[in-house]
């Protein structure tokens, strides 16, 4: 009897072994950009979650490029709980959280490294997840593009505030419109499809954007000038399925936790490295690099910052400024 006894135990123990070991399916991975670990900031975050996640023997099944649905269509997936994983761009939280349009606020950041402490010492991720409880999103990291905004253009360098005036800027939404014209341009909302066809046409001169971004659209041989302006960091957003998590086990959770942590130290390290190589790109490219002059990013930041209130609602603003070094 206990030798039965003990077998049964040992059985049970094994079975329950594997029960746990096989507990987490395959992690469904989906963003918009290309497998490539050397030119894509998402797919070196997903790179090294997967390989983290792979080290407790569980699989990750990556869809690229909008393979399982563009932005709106991958939310819905996510909050459904049919995509566990999905790096996002911003517009896309902006419908589940008021309080992320702060992270956008331009010349709020001028360093991913800011950027992550003022979200890790105000909680910033607490207010965002609050938000998108209901739409069943988790809010677990961002995964930058590398380097930050400054403006492209067609017609001219660009060192002054002055220089801007009546340029015809593409802007992205109403928001950039407002800070635009306080600079003196005379921005146009257009789509990100219809930018470059926009900068051929003249219907607009430039836009508000990184090297990396101007890289990866393809867009250098359309352009002729860029002025770093330090305005801005570029974060791809990384969504959880709250279904998902919340049904693993504690220690399954860590493991994703982990994952996170890993992805996120690898696109920094990446984000980092990138930036004098996108600069080389672009003058390689044909498109001059000037700086602004001293004293000139002094005036865009008055002239913007003026603006955040119209743009965010204080009480969201200062949760985080104070925690901006």
């Amino acid at each position: 009897m206990n030798k039965l006894k003990t077998l049964m135990a040992a059985t049970a123990s094994v079975l329950a072994f594997a029960s746990a070991a096989q507990a987490m399916d395959d992690v469904v991975i989906a963003f918009a950009g290309t497998e490539d670990p050397v030119r894509d900031a998402e797919y070196v975050f997903i790179e090294a979650f997967a390989n983290s996640l792979a080290e407790h023997g569980v699989q990750s099944v990556i869809h690229p490029a909008n393979s399982l649905g563009k932005e709106s269509e991958r939310f819905d997936q996510v909050s459904q709980g049919l995509i566990n994983v999905n790096v996002a761009n911003g517009g896309t939280l902006f419908k589940a959280s008021e309080f992320s349009h702060v992270l956008f606020l331009p010349f709020l950041f001028s360093s991913e490294a800011q950027f992550d402490a003022a979200l890790e010492n105000s909680g910033a991720y607490d207010h965002m997840n609050k938000d998108t409880a209901a739409r069943g999103v988790r809010i677990a990291g961002f995964a930058m593009r590398g380097g930050s905004l400054g403006l492209f253009n067609t017609e001219k360098p660009i060192s002054t505030m002055a220089d801007v005036e009546g340029m015809r800027f593409r802007a992205q939404n109403g928001d950039q419109v407002k800070y635009m014209e306080a600079w003196g341009a005379r921005p146009t909302v257009v789509s990100w499809a219809e930018t470059p066809n926009a900068l051929q046409t003249g219907v607009a001169v430039g836009h508000f954007n990184p090297p990396s971004t101007v890289v990866a659209a393809g867009q250098v041989e359309l352009l002729k000038h860029f002025t770093p302006m330090d305005a801005g960091v570029v974060p791809k957003v990384v969504m959880l399925s709250s279904d998902w998590y919340d049904d693993l086990s504690d220690e399954e959770q860590g493991w994703v936790d982990a994952a996170v942590a890993a992805g996120t130290a690898a696109n920094r390290a990446w984000a980092k490295n990138m930036v004098p190589v996108f600069e080389d790109i672009i003058q390689k490219g044909g498109i001059t690099i000037t700086p602004l002059k001293d004293g000139e990013r002094d005036k865009f930041v008055a002239a913007t910052k003026v603006l955040w209130p119209d743009l965010v609602p204080q009480r969201i603003i200062d949760v985080i400024a104070p925690h901006v070094k």
